[in-house]
């Protein structure tokens, strides 16, 4: 991609999902401040960002009005959840689309994690680059994990008092099980909570929206802090698996599996960026087992080659959670490229 010379690009955010993408975040925004201009009115923007497809069914009507009395803008759907692109968008696979509503046809860009460069981190998954929170909380628990041994952790994991935690949404339903093979693109909260249903142990704990009556975990002050905290060194087995599998999306979770000191349970091809990221050792992957959900017996001891590959990743992961430069170097990857695919649009 050619990108063109351009000033400081005015954006103008809209929608009931704008809180929810790379410019929402302080931590991003304050390193684009100077290319990036989040503008109040329409009429000082060159272009107008929304960040989920249910954007077009709420407010259709506001964002022709909007094209319509502001020529000059040009329409992004920038979109970093391959969760809601492919179950809500018809097509989560095209960078240019055209939506037709009663008033006329709307082109827009998509920048997904399928159509653009923004989302394939190097070292660092997008995720934990919203907040520098996660990689502070984790810095802590991943020091302490990496100065133990295989055979530690293999008596830790026999006598935790916990055999498995599942903490996600329970989504039943076929709404939620899209498959893209040729863009190795598939829906997994369907099968997660399926395969949390199914797992047996002593004590196995399943929390979210629609497992019990808690309140959701989103309402804590700090809800990642206090999941670490609740789980830390009390269970043998942690749920890692992705709403979404997509080569290049990887949330937290599996992250927080390694520093509670949980074997993570995770789903994953063999395209897949968790590889380059964090390593093939120390986790479970059921990509093998698809397309059955199997009856996982979190009873079963971690065998000594899985503790000896956690091992390895702990220490992984901790210098790379100190390695100020790396970090240093995929924002500046990611924001570089937020830059440069909106100038581009907003050029074109």
């Amino acid at each position: 991609m050619q990108i063109p010379k351009i000033g400081m690009i005015p954006v103008f955010l809209f929608g009931g999902y704008r809180n929810r993408q790379p410019l929402a975040y302080s931590a991003i925004r304050n390193r684009i401040g100077d290319r990036i201009e989040l503008v109040d009115s329409p009429n000082d923007a060159l272009l107008l960002v929304i960040s989920h497809h249910n954007d077009f069914d709420l407010f259709a009507g506001q964002i022709w009005d909007l094209l319509t009395d502001y020529p000059q803008l040009r329409l992004v759907m920038l979109s970093e959840e391959p969760f809601w692109d492919s179950v809500w968008m018809p097509d989560p696979l095209s960078r240019h689309q055209r939506l037709e509503t009663p008033w006329g046809s709307v082109d827009y860009t998509v920048l997904n994690h399928q159509t653009s460069r923004i989302f394939r981190s190097s070292r660092i998954p997008y995720f934990l680059l919203t907040d520098p929170r996660y990689i502070s909380h984790y810095r802590p628990l991943i020091d302490r994990n990496a100065g133990m041994t295989a055979i530690n952790w293999h008596n830790h994991f026999s006598s935790v008092p916990i055999d498995a935690v599942f903490l996600n949404r329970k989504r039943e339903g076929p709404l939620l099980s899209p498959f893209y093979p040729d863009a190795d693109l598939f829906a997994l909260s369907a099968y997660r909570s399926e395969f949390a249903s199914r797992c047996t142990g002593d004590v196995v704990v399943r929390q979210g929206y629609g497992w019990g009556t808690e309140p959701p975990r989103q309402e804590l002050e700090d809800w990642h802090k206090d999941k670490l905290d609740r789980f830390d060194m009390r269970t043998r087995f942690m749920s890692g698996f992705e709403n979404t599998h997509q080569p290049d999306y990887i949330s937290e979770k599996i992250f927080d599996a390694f520093a509670t000191g949980a074997v993570p349970l995770y789903m994953a091809s063999p395209a897949h960026s968790v590889f380059r990221m964090i390593g093939s050792q120390g986790w479970l992957n059921f990509r093998d087992k698809l397309p059955d959900v199997p009856v996982f017996d979190a009873r079963q001891p971690v065998d000594l080659r899985v503790s000896e590959g956690f091992v390895e990743t702990q220490r992984a992961l901790a210098r790379l959670f100190h390695d100020q430069r790396v970090i240093e170097a995929e924002y500046d990857r990611l924001c570089d490229t937020v830059v440069e695919e909106l100038s581009f649009i907003a050029q074109s």
